[in-house]
């Protein structure tokens, strides 16, 4: 049985981590959906990981099907990590730019509800398992958050009406994976907000996790 993988925003953090936990099944083949690989990366061969050279916040194209149709077999299955997303621009509604909202909306909904649609109507006769990244951020009103919660409210809004379909031979995981040692905890700390100081202290008091133990303890959840 050969694993398709695709992960989304895989050059850093949690996705980095999901494409390292990949490369050891020896039955798996990872399509990387980012800008770059990261430096990790750059060595490993490239029929077992496969860029597809992406700007999430460009229109979506479905071209590169062509190249994942290329490796699927008969026995195939799809694991899907819908795991890009930018929290930027933090700010209070009425002072974003109109390309700001843009790019939000574009990376956070509008690529990955092309991806899953594009997914689904190629590939619906294989079994395939769907892992959406999502945040507590999308259930709670955090000030000047707007952007971003409301994108991860309408992701898992959209993942759960999915799953109501019934779609046969698709299973489909809303995973919080908690507040996670990465880039976008740094970006979250230099910018200016009332809980600014909680996110401060949650660095100083070592309470983010490493994006490999969350990748790890999604796996398991996962059984993949």
């Amino acid at each position: 049985m050969k694993k398709i993988i695709i992960v989304t925003g895989a050059n850093k953090g949690l996705g980095k981590a999901f494409i390292d936990l990949a490369l050891q099944d020896e039955n798996s083949v990872i399509f990387s959906i980012s800008r770059e690989l990261h430096k990790d990366h750059l060595s490993v061969n490239a029929d077992k990981l496969i860029l597809i050279k992406t700007d999430l916040s460009e229109s979506f194209s479905d071209a590169f099907l062509k190249i994942i149709n290329g490796v699927v077999t008969e026995y195939s299955v799809f694991y899907i990590f819908n795991n890009a997303g930018i929290i930027l621009p933090i700010n209070k509604v009425g002072n974003f730019s109109i390309s700001e909202i843009e790019k939000s909306v574009a990376v956070n909904v509008t690529y990955p509800v092309n991806l899953v649609n594009s997914f689904l109507a190629e590939f619906s006769g294989y079994g395939m398992t769907i892992v959406n990244i999502s945040s507590g951020a999308g259930n709670n009103a955090i000030s000047h958050w707007s952007l971003y919660g409301a994108s991860k409210a309408y992701m898992a809004m959209f993942f759960k009406v999915l799953k109501e379909e019934n779609i046969e031979n698709l299973t489909i995981f809303n995973v919080d994976p908690g507040v996670l040692d990465t880039g976008m905890q740094e970006s979250i700390r230099n910018s200016s907000f009332p809980k600014q100081d909680d996110f401060i202290a949650f660095k100083n008091n070592n309470v983010l996790k490493a994006p490999l133990h969350a990748a790890k303890s999604i796996f398991k959840e996962i059984n993949f």
